[in-house]
């Protein structure tokens, strides 16, 4: 695999304490990053071809396949969780983070009656997870990803350029997995416009990867021409889907990539923006649901017969958000939510009928986490205003990623999702490491882990 195979010949460098790379010297990647390189890229390979992928299987009798990516995630997860307790000392933010999953596992299963529905919420939440475990290698492999990231973008786009023309066979059909229905690709129309999907299984799966991988390919570019045409034909193709917050967020990042040209903007402008933007994104994210339970404003535009463009907002703002919080009052708890697999896509198989989405990110964490989901928020964003967005290119790109997270996050809770997923675990975990000094004590590994496994060619 090409993707692995030039492993032993990567330019050496010298690891910084950001974790980047600096000068021109050969790296080598470290024992295990091949194998989590390896299954994230198969994973995403899967992610973008998955209505293709699931209609042949299952017409061939081996839809089981379509999750062998999900079982080389979990096995690199176990993996790596293993290797870095035998061999790291772990900080107080690792140790933390595994108490409050341990915490809210068992919140779950007080709140919802039995254990199957919380660890079905951590398997829900393992992309995000593998992402946050996966991002040393991601940050080792560097600017590298930038041809996997074009082939990746290419299948988006192809599959929602050709699908504008064509209904694609998979569209609509779905098959039986136990006693469960699967919906291979969802069939359905705005004001009678067909929402395209492509390869993808919705038409709002489609538009994200198409910002995510649009927006590596953008920055990471260094010929500005086919970075300008590459997000221009990214804008197309996401209004083509019909998804709304994920044109809105493609005209934010639109104004705001502009910024990263030098001299652009005088310097105190690009260091305002980049720490206060992410708190704006978050706080409007909060506020968006909570004011729920105080305004019935939703309503005004939440009737489908209204012809209004904020009619399924309107609908999130009238029914899904108050909905949640009284399923989340009710059947859990105001102060602790309904820890994990209270909500999403773990609710949707254990408990049909108190089923709720979330849409939006941030109602999703307070119903899994509670009052805490404010720490949790406070921490990613604080951490995410630090980065120099305007600086190294691997820190623009997160930068830019951590945006994205945080607005599409406002009707989307992309934590659950695959390509949102993976992007918002590597975001955090590559943001809090830069400002915290890691999730492990560095300075003692950075010089163990290169005298260990970067060797001369």
């Amino acid at each position: 695999m090409a993707f692995l195979g030039a492993s032993s010949h990567f330019q050496r460098q010298v690891t910084r304490p950001d974790g980047m790379a600096s000068g021109s010297q050969q790296i080598m990647l470290q024992q295990g990053d091949m194998f989590v390189l390896m299954t994230l890229f198969v994973f995403l390979i899967f992610e973008v071809l998955q209505g293709p992928l699931r209609y042949y299987l299952s017409s061939m009798g081996g839809v089981v396949l379509a999750y062998v990516p999900k079982g080389l995630m979990l096995l690199a997860l176990v993996a790596l969780v293993v290797r870095v307790l035998w061999k790291l000392r772990l900080d107080k933010t690792v140790l933390a983070t595994g108490a409050v999953f341990a915490l809210f596992v068992l919140v779950g299963i007080y709140y919802t009656h039995r254990i199957s529905q919380p660890l079905m919420g951590v398997f829900a939440l393992m992309p995000m997870l593998f992402g946050v475990v996966a991002e040393p290698a991601i940050s080792r492999f560097g600017e590298r990803i930038l041809p996997y990231a074009i082939a990746l973008w290419l299948c988006v786009a192809i599959g929602v350029g050709y699908n504008y023309f064509h209904t694609m066979p998979w569209t609509g059909f779905s098959y039986q997995l136990g006693d469960a229905e699967v919906e291979v690709s969802r069939d359905w129309t705005y004001f009678g416009v067909e929402r395209i999907a492509g390869f993808a299984r919705a038409s709002f799966e489609a538009a994200m990867q198409l910002l995510v991988l649009g927006l590596v390919c953008s920055v990471l570019l260094r010929n500005r021409a086919l970075a300008f045409s590459v997000w221009v034909a990214t804008g197309v193709l996401i209004a083509i889907t019909t998804t709304k917050t994920t044109l809105g967020l493609y005209f934010v990042l639109t104004i705001l990539l502009p910024l990263l040209v030098p001299r652009a903007a005088p310097g105190v402008i690009k260091r305002t923006v980049g720490r206060v933007a992410p708190f704006v994104l978050a706080l409007i994210g909060v506020l968006l649901p909570a004011s729920t339970q105080f305004s019935k404003i939703g309503s005004s535009f939440a009737n489908q017969d209204s012809g209004t463009l904020l009619v399924s907002f309107g609908m999130r703002l009238a029914q899904m958000w108050p909905d949640t919080f009284t399923m989340i009052f009710k059947h859990g708890s105001m102060l602790l939510g309904r820890g994990l697999g209270g909500i999403g896509a773990a609710q949707k198989i254990f408990e049909p009928d108190f089923y709720s989405p979330a849409d939006n990110v941030y109602l999703y964490l307070y119903a899994t986490f509670g009052v805490l989901a404010l720490a949790i928020i406070w921490a990613f964003t604080r951490a995410l205003s630090r980065l120099k967005f305007a600086g190294n290119r691997m820190a623009t790109l997160f930068w830019f990623l951590g945006i994205s997270i945080l607005m599409e996050g406002w009707t989307v809770s992309c934590v659950e999702g695959g390509t949102t997923a993976i992007a918002a675990g590597l975001t955090a975990a590559f943001s809090i490491r830069l400002t915290k000094g890691g999730y492990f004590r560095r300075k003692k590994v950075v010089s163990a882990g290169l005298a260990e496994s970067i060797q001369c060619p």
